[in-house]
């Protein structure tokens, strides 16, 4: 019988991060080692337990990983204020990394690049396969239609701080590899030749709209999340892949062709 992969949430109070603990619980091929919060929240000390409404389990919510055991993986999805810290405790420690924070200064990005020359990353902005299936495919769009307009409309909950989203951007990415935008209006922005345009408003949990206008035709690629969990298991899914592989950067791509 295999040892259970033993994995850190940090983040863990957060929207995404109760639901990764929720499925974790849940399934005997992981150890909860700990669960993460910021220096000074309301939930630091609390049971973990307590955040998902279930019974107590006895591991209490920590805001430093000084004294918590090794674990084979973390997975975060914290804000992006700990993020250095945290990349530079996993290069310590070895311990791989799966990451769906976003807001993230190119700092730490260039910080994540290094990281993946001594342990295994992999930071996406989404962790639907299928979101990075629309990447790949929006490449191909782009390489076959290099003059197309391409505008990008994304809608979520009023909770969300990073404004464009890092979908958005991830998507837009994949059309223009460019890494500079512009805010050209209240909530519209511009990167490379691609256009942008957030939308906060009520619960939404992620819709992510890319509009192609050609010469003789216009098409709409929509992907719509109708339960944040899909993100929890994609997350989960992914740390499962990674905790035995060797040091790099990998992106969803590695999981897809698993």
């Amino acid at each position: 019988m295999k040892k259970p992969i033993k994995v850190i949430i940090s983040g863990v109070s957060g929207r995404i991060g109760r639901r990764v603990l929720k499925l974790l619980l849940s399934h005997p091929e992981f150890e909860l080692i700990a669960g993460l919060v910021s220096p000074g929240s309301q939930y630091l000390g609390c049971d973990l337990g307590d955040l998902i409404q279930a019974n107590a389990i006895g591991i209490q919510t920590v805001d430093t990983l000084a004294e918590v055991k090794k674990a084979d993986v973390v997975i975060d999805f914290a804000q992006p204020e700990g993020f250095d810290e945290l990349v530079d405790y996993c290069v310590l420690q070895q311990i791989a990394l799966v990451s769906g924070t976003t807001g993230l200064s190119q700092d730490s990005f260039d910080r994540i690049g290094q990281a993946s020359k001594y342990i295994p990353v992999m930071w996406t902005a989404n962790f639907s396969l299928n979101i990075q299936i629309l990447k790949n495919l929006l490449q191909v769009v782009k390489q076959t239609n290099p003059k197309g307009q391409f505008s990008i409309t994304e809608t979520h909950h009023i909770h969300k701080k990073d404004i464009p989203s890092g979908t958005a951007i991830s998507l837009a990415q994949a059309i223009d590899s460019q890494n500079k935008m512009v805010k050209t209006a209240a909530t519209s922005f511009k990167l490379g030749s691609v256009d942008i345009h957030a939308i906060r408003v009520g619960e939404v949990p992620g819709t992510h709209e890319v509009e192609v206008k050609l010469p003789g035709e216009t098409f709409t690629f929509k992907h719509e999340a109708h339960d944040p969990m899909l993100f929890a298991q994609g997350a989960l899914d992914a740390a499962r892949w990674i905790h035995d592989k060797p040091v790099g950067l990998y992106d969803l791509n590695a999981v897809l062709m698993a």
